[in-house]
């Protein structure tokens, strides 16, 4: 038993000194690194579409002009160019097919997030500067510098985002859960906390529900706040796949080629 206190101690100590090191993290790092490519697209895809959705009834609003109902009795163009980004982020345009597809790669997202939070982890000595920018790096530093900086301060809110696109894909998965967690009884008949947390969790995703924010009470300053706020944040996973990107090639796809020339 000591020997094994030991040994838990000495891997311990060397994950919190020198991280680098640690066979676990490279591996970790692999499935980071591949699962980002395999997903990166997607994420660029949902994160600027879901960025946009932000402000999908003022989209609407903007597209249900007075001259199309006037003059052909029905919406134009641009109402359903804006229903079809709706369905294309919530459906991939394939129906419920496609609303599960969004599941699933929800629950890869959240795997890419939480494996990216664990190899964050620089070492005790230099944990501070992954929070920050540096100046007079070469872009190769600034690149991941970049990178993880904006993964640490944003990874709550991806967390949040994926946590809750699940939760819109298999909602009936979600009540059946909070039924189980905590049925109906007479007493706690529509108070119950799990209804409170499926609706919030709801809430959380869009960042908007007719103008209701958070903890706003209508339209206005604070309410158009909240969704800018939902909007540079939606944005953040778009930013990770082009700094993902640049490193991918740098480190992995060019020297592949590299070598494949001289062959």
């Amino acid at each position: 038993m000591d020997l094994v206190a030991q040994r838990l101690k000495a891997a311990w100590q060397r994950w919190v000194q020198t991280p680098q090191k640690v066979f676990l993290r490279k591996a970790v790092f692999q499935v980071h690194l591949w699962s980002g490519v395999a997903l990166g697209l997607y994420i660029f895809f949902i994160s600027v579409t879901g960025s946009v959705l932000v402000y999908r009834n003022e989209l609407y609003f903007a597209a249900i002009s007075e001259t199309d109902r006037q003059a052909e009795g029905s919406p134009g163009i641009a109402y359903e160019l804006v229903t079809t980004l709706i369905d294309l982020h919530d459906n991939l345009l394939a129906g419920e097919t496609g609303r599960a597809v969004n599941g699933v790669a929800a629950i890869a997202v959240l795997l890419v997030a939480c494996t990216g939070l664990f190899i964050w982890w620089p070492g005790v000595r230099r944990w501070r500067r992954s929070l920050t920018l540096r100046r007079g790096v070469g872009w190769k530093r600034f690149t991941w510098d970049l990178h993880s900086a904006v993964g640490f301060w944003t990874f709550a809110w991806v967390v949040m985002f994926a946590v809750s696109g699940v939760y819109l894909c298999f909602s009936q998965g979600f009540h059946e859960i909070a039924e189980w967690l905590q049925p109906v009884t007479v007493e706690n008949a529509g108070q119950r906390f799990v209804d409170d947390f499926l609706y919030w969790l709801a809430f959380l995703h869009f960042g908007r529900i007719n103008g209701i924010g958070i903890p706003c009470d209508g339209p206005g300053l604070c309410d158009q706040s909240v969704k800018a706020i939902w909007a540079i944040f939606g944005i953040a996973p778009a930013a990770m796949f082009v700094t993902g990107s640049i490193m991918w090639w740098n480190r992995v796809l060019r020297r592949w080629l590299s070598r494949m020339s001289l062959r």
